[in-house]
Formats: C-alpha cells, sequence, structure tokens
C-alpha cells in the first residue's frame, strides 16, 4: 500500500522577543504540529516573521510571507498552517490580498488551516471576518493607549518611556541635571558603522560585515539593513536629546559634529555620482582635456570570457577616442599620490576660513530676513480689519510661512556651522587627512570616496594621458552648496 504523504509549510508570527504564552513562536509550531497532524499533514518547512508588527508592516512587506508564498507557488507545499488571525495580519485585508488571493488564482487547489478551527480556513466566511476584525480592533485600540500615554506624560512635562538606544547607557533625570546618556561597551560598534559609512561602503555591505563578524547586534538579534540605516539617522548619536519643544544638548557624544558631516556628504555624493562600488574609480568626474566634456564608462569584458583580461574603458563621447581603465587609473593615481601630501598641508586651514566664511555669509542672510520681517509686519498693519479674511491677508499668511521656514532652514544650516567650527581640530579629525602616504592601498570603493570629495574635476588628455586634477579646498563640498542655495536672492512673492 502506497501512503501519499502531505506536504505543508507552517507559519509563525510575534511582534516582539517578549512576547510568551500563545504568541511564542515554540507555542505556535506546537499548536500547528498537532493540527497538521490530525488533517493529515506533514510539515516540511517553516516560514517564520520574528519581531515584526503585522499593524505597520502589511502581508506581503514580511520575509517569512514571501518565503511561504514562494514555496506555495514553487509546489514545495500543498497547505498552509497558521495559529490564528492575529499571526497573519492586523489590518484585516492585506492578507487575503497579498497570499491568500495570488495564491489561490494559480494555485486553486492549496488549502489554508487555523489551529483554532477544525475546518479549511475561509477568509470570506463571517466568523473569520469577524477574527480578523477583532484582530486589527485590537491593535488599533493598544496604538490609541500607547498615545494618549505619551501625551498624557508630555503635558506632565515628562518624556514618555523608551529604549535606550544600542551603544548607550541613560541616567534618569534628577532635581539637579536633566536626562542624560553616556556611553557603553558597544559604542565603538556605532562609530566603526559611520566610519564605513564615510568611506563609500553600502548599508547593505555594512550589514554584510557585521553579520559576518558576528558583531553584537541591538536586542540580542542579528543585523539588518534597516538597523544600520536607523542608526545612521538617530540624533541622539550625535548629542541631540529632543522630545517634544525641549532640546538637551548631550556633553561627549558617540558622533562626533564633523563625522556626521561627512556622513550627510557621503549620502548626497551617492545621489549625485551613484554607488560608489564601481571599477571606474573616477567616473562622473573625468573629462576630455580636448573637448571637455565628462567621460563616459563602458564595460566590453564577456561575460562568459576565460581569460582574466577586462575590456574597461573610458572613452570621449564627443571625439570618442577611448583609454583603458587600468591606464587611465595609473596615471591619476600617480599625480594624485604626488600631489596628495601638498594639498593636505594647506587643507586644513583652507578649510577652517570657509567654515567661518559660510557663517558670516549665513548671518548676513539673516539679518536680511529680519529686515524683510519687518518690512512685511509694517506693511500688514495698513490692512483694514474685516470679519472675514481677505485675499490680501491670505497672500501674506502664505508669505510669512515662506519666510518662516526659510529662517529654519538658516538657523539649523548655521548651527550645523557653529558645531563645526567649536573645535578647531575638527578637520584634523576627519580620517581622510591620514592618506598622505596610502592612497595606492586603498580599495577601489575608498579611492572613489576620496576622489569624489576632494577632487572637482580630472582633465585628461586621451592621446598623451596628461592629467589635471583641480582639488577641492576643504571636505564640506555640500554644506556649501546647501549655504550657496539659501543665500540666493529670494523674492517672496504673493500669489496672484
Amino acid at each position: 500500500m502506497i501512503v501519499i504523504v502531505k506536504t505543508a509549510v507552517g507559519y509563525c508570527r510575534r511582534s516582539s522577543s517578549k512576547q510568551k504564552g500563545n504568541h511564542s513562536i515554540e507555542f505556535q509550531k506546537e499548536q500547528i504540529i498537532l493540527m497538521a497532524n490530525r488533517m493529515g499533514y506533514v510539515i516540511e518547512g517553516w516560514c517564520i516573521d520574528d519581531a515584526v508588527s503585522a499593524f505597520k508592516t502589511s502581508a506581503g512587506e514580511r520575509k517569512g510571507l514571501k518565503e511561504l508564498y514562494d514555496l506555495v507557488l514553487n509546489d514545495k507545499a500543498s497547505a498552509v498552517f497558521f495559529y490564528d488571525e492575529t499571526r497573519i495580519d492586523r489590518s484585516i485585508v492585506t492578507f487575503v490580498n497579498e497570499i491568500y488571493k495570488p495564491l489561490k488564482l494559480v494555485k486553486p487547489n492549496v488549502k489554508f488551516y487555523s489551529t483554532t478551527s477544525n475546518q479549511e480556513w475561509d477568509p470570506f466566511q463571517i466568523d473569520v471576518e469577524l477574527k480578523l476584525i477583532n484582530a486589527s480592533y485590537e491593535s488599533v485600540t493598544k496604538s490609541q493607549r500607547t498615545i494618549d500615554s505619551q501625551k498624557n506624560l508630555m503635558n506632565q512635562k515628562k518624556r514618555p518611556g523608551s529604549r535606550t538606544p544600542f551603544g548607550l547607557k541613560k541616567i534618569p533625570s534628577s532635581d539637579v541635571q536633566n536626562e542624560n546618556f553616556i556611553e557603553d561597551e558597544n559604542a565603538s560598534l556605532i562609530r566603526f558603522i559611520y566610519y564605513l559609512y564615510i568611506w563609500g561602503y553600502s548599508i547593505k555591505h555594512i550589514t554584510k560585515i557585521l553579520h559576518n563578524s558576528q558583531a553584537p547586534a541591538p536586542g540580542g538579534k542579528v543585523w539588518h539593513r534597516r538597523t544600520v540605516e536607523e542608526i545612521l539617522k538617530r540624533p541622539l548619536y550625535r548629542g541631540d536629546n529632543e522630545w517634544g519643544s525641549q532640546k538637551n544638548i548631550i556633553k561627549n557624544p558617540v558622533i562626533e559634529p564633523e563625522l556626521y558631516e561627512l556622513v550627510l556628504q557621503a549620502k548626497d555624493l551617492e545621489k549625485k555620482f551613484g554607488q560608489f562600488s564601481t571599477a571606474f574609480t573616477f567616473r562622473s568626474i573625468a573629462y576630455c582635456m580636448k573637448c571637455n566634456v565628462p567621460l563616459k564608462t563602458r564595460n566590453d569584458t564577456p561575460s562568459k570570457a576565460t581569460s582574466p583580461r577586462k575590456y574597461q574603458n573610458y572613452f570621449c563621447p564627443n571625439c570618442n577616442q577611448k583609454a583603458n581603465l587600468n591606464r587611465v587609473h595609473t596615471v591619476v593615481n600617480d599625480n594624485f599620490f604626488k600631489h596628495w601630501a601638498v594639498a593636505l598641508r594647506s587643507m586644513e586651514q583652507a578649510g577652517l576660513q570657509k567654515l567661518k566664511e559660510m557663517k558670516k555669509v549665513i548671518e548676513k542672510e539673516l539679518d536680511r530676513l529680519k529686515v524683510r520681517e519687518d518690512m512685511l509686519k509694517y506693511n500688514e498693519s495698513f490692512i483694514p480689519s474685516l470679519e472675514t479674511p481677505s485675499s490680501i491677508e491670505k497672500h501674506y499668511i502664505q508669505v510669512k510661512a515662506k519666510l518662516n521656514s526659510h529662517r529654519e532652514a538658516l538657523n539649523n544650516t548655521l548651527e550645523q556651522i557653529l558645531n563645526l567650527l567649536e573645535d578647531e581640530r575638527s578637520l584634523r579629525f576627519t580620517l581622510h587627512l591620514s592618506l598622505s602616504g596610502s592612497f595606492n592601498k586603498l580599495t577601489d570603493v575608498e579611492k572613489r570616496m576620496i576622489a569624489l570629495t576632494f577632487i572637482g574635476k580630472i582633465s585628461i588628455n586621451m592621446d598623451t594621458m596628461k592629467v589635471d586634477i583641480d582639488y577641492r579646498l576643504h571636505p564640506f563640498i555640500e554644506l556649501e552648496d546647501k549655504v550657496s542655495r539659501l543665500t540666493e536672492i529670494n523674492n517672496y512673492k504673493m500669489d496672484a
């Protein structure tokens, strides 16, 4: 007698690693295995979403459910088992619309089972619909209670409770001092992440490095891309302990102002020039000396080539001259290496001087803005008072909103500059300045970051391989561009 084994996949989810009881992964697995045995199925695999909210994350975005979808689609399972409706969805319809319906459309014989019923799970039955509604209502209620509790504490001038960020220890507020944070044993890991990022390494690559090195992760979990993204954005690491209308500056922050400024710059450079992990180190900044147009790049290496030789070229789209990647890189690297030490000697003073100039420009723009605001206020006083706001009053409101927004942007930028100027050693701190004898030892990613930061333009004669390099005077190029944009002549016209 041949016994046909029916295979199934089990799905488990918990929204927090602290959840126990019916919502623990172990308990869900036990109940699913019992249910599968009763229905004549063998659980061949598990798809798990651990510490994932079904309220904030739709079904189609959850890794475990994506894996489940692929298993069923590729005939690896003929049934799906889960504990109850709260495990698959907290927003009523995302599991049905993004997982159930699409699978049923291409695999009509696939079956779904919940451990709370002995019948095949059907989302269109009235009792199942009510369970999905209740699951959503529970999450909405919990969310609203949390918001109400936070508002109540804020009204009492108290900070709502929150988890202390990874790499820090919290010193609670007292009668003599505000709440503060100090470094713990993982603070150096936070700085390591920032250093890797300003060297041009992608968040995906940083996550891989942390995972492969088994570095301790927040909450004792594994490293995820989103975790690294949040660490790079968190204001507390740079000393900004802001909540509500209160702003407490933390002394001795984990991340110094200049390091954070370079992180912002790395993000802007990536948006402007694309990824740093490319063999063409000088793409976008290399120009044809004869035609004065940016050189294009082309990789003609056959995908199945057995020879180690690569056919990678820079070429001019105007005169069509081309040069091998290695040849271009050799002459540019040699030129850069010869002049780099000389450039470094003047860079620190020039950089500090530029920061001081930017400070004066911002302060002058703030003075100009004050004159405009006073003039606007004076003119506004002549508008007749009417019960119904006139069109001219609405225009004044619009202009004031624009002026306020501009003032906020100017003040934020001025604060950036003042933080950098506070310690005149700031440019010395930048690890780019320690490269006078090691540029050729850098990886392609690191060389590209250095090139985009400190080189404005590379002009190359494609015949003779003569190279001219225009060096930047300081590393804060994006900050300078931002100041330039903010201080352009702005006419705050009222809408007609």
